[in-house]
């Protein structure tokens, strides 16, 4: 039931940082910058888009102090010809942007600015970081924020095994760094009688399988079909649903989040108040407390996923035009889509709660899920329509 998840409505060479600041008139000014970004450079590009998301923000503003939170959403995910080396460098990647994030700290500010200035990492990780396939909760009933795959391995002959072993550790190693530096830079503020907060911050993210409607096309592209095929999305998400429609595949029950959602979370992921969820009941720093699975909490029948497809195709084929034909894709038999009855969901059975999220996302990031046929239904529908990347 495992799959790509997060990585499916996003792309590789991306990450985007924001620059945010509290004015005198308790405003604030937000920077959005997405460049090009290598995840196996070292932290090269990372660094030297943060640098210029800074300098952006010095000619904007009147003051050097400013927050700036990285979204690290790249990881590969799919078959390579060496699944292992691909493994080893998505947690490159992820143990490199922390590193880059401590350097930019340390080149760009001074010491009478730390005091206000934050740097936030914001993972997207996975479900895939939170259990293996069949692997028992921890507490026998249903996969928490607490629980970690501990049995994916690295195996040359698998590279599912060996993405969802990277995302794990992916996670942990982040965890790991950002807490060794704060931990490292608060022994020297100590020495320094330095009065400051803590330098680097990390909410970790753990989306199940990611599904719903693609971005409409841009005005621009409408008419251009040859800038649309060199612009369409490769998600293998939008290609398993296409085949669910056309019936070259079996309906599945998955595990899974609906990509609308997935982005609110990273906002609010990027700008929540840590300091409410950051500690124990006792008060004591818990950095668990920042990381969220964002999945809705049951598999949906692959029967039901069925249906939310047929209703969509209904819906388009519905739809007449000026000239008396259907506007989206004609061609759909839905007498072709099936479903796979066979899958039982495994080690916690399609129906059961599968995950506790639910109260955490709303409570903590203001996110509530949509159920999972209105995502399939409005996913089916943007692909039928073909006004969609």
């Amino acid at each position: 039931g495992n799959g790509s998840d997060e990585d499916k409505n996003s792309r590789d060479e991306n990450d985007d940082h924001i620059d945010q600041q509290n004015n005198q008139a308790n405003r604030k000014m937000v920077s959005i910058k997405v460049l090009p970004y290598d995840m196996v450079d070292g932290g090269q590009s990372l660094h030297q888009a943060m640098r210029y998301g800074f300098q952006q923000h010095l000619r904007q503003q009147t003051t050097s102090s400013c927050d700036v939170c990285i979204y690290h959403i790249a990881s590969v995910f799919g078959p390579t010809p060496n699944p292992v080396q691909t493994a080893r460098e998505n947690v490159q990647s992820a143990t490199d942007a922390v590193k880059a994030m401590e350097s930019f700290h340390s080149e760009v500010y001074s010491e009478d600015s730390r005091e206000r200035a934050r740097l936030r990492l914001v993972l997207t990780s996975s479900m895939a970081a939170v259990r293996a396939t069949n692997q028992t909760p921890l507490n026998g009933k249903y996969y928490t924020y607490r629980d970690w795959n501990t049995l994916s391995k690295l195996d040359v002959e698998n590279w599912g095994s060996c993405y969802q072993w990277s995302k794990a550790e992916s996670e942990k190693k982040a965890w790991e760094m950002i807490q060794s530096c704060n931990n490292r830079w608060k022994k020297e503020q100590q020495q320094s009688n330095i009065n400051a907060e803590t330098m680097l911050e990390m909410v970790a993210l753990c989306p199940s399988f990611v599904f719903g409607p693609p971005p409409p096309l841009p005005s621009s592209l409408k008419n251009d079909k040859i800038r649309i095929r060199e612009n369409n999305s490769s998600s293998y998400s939008l290609t398993l649903v296409n085949q669910w429609l056309r019936g070259n595949s079996q309906v599945q029950s998955r595990l899974c989040a609906d990509v609308r959602d997935v982005a609110l979370a990273h906002v609010a992921a990027g700008t929540m108040d840590l300091t409410t969820v950051a500690t124990t009941d006792d008060g004591d720093f818990d950095p668990m407390e920042r990381r969220y699975i964002l999945s809705t909490e049951k598999r949906l029948s692959s029967e039901l996923v069925s249906d939310a497809l047929k209703r969509a195709v209904t819906r388009v084929q519905g739809q007449i035009g000026i000239e008396g034909r259907v506007l989206g894709d004609a061609s759909i038999d839905m007498g072709k889509i099936t479903c796979d009855t066979k899958f039982d969901g495994g080690a916690i059975k399609i129906g059961e709660r599968e995950v506790e999220a639910t109260e955490r996302l709303e409570q903590d990031l203001g996110v509530v899920c949509r159920s999972v046929e209105e995502t399939f239904q409005d996913m089916a529908e943007a692909l039928l329509m073909g006004e969609s990347f």
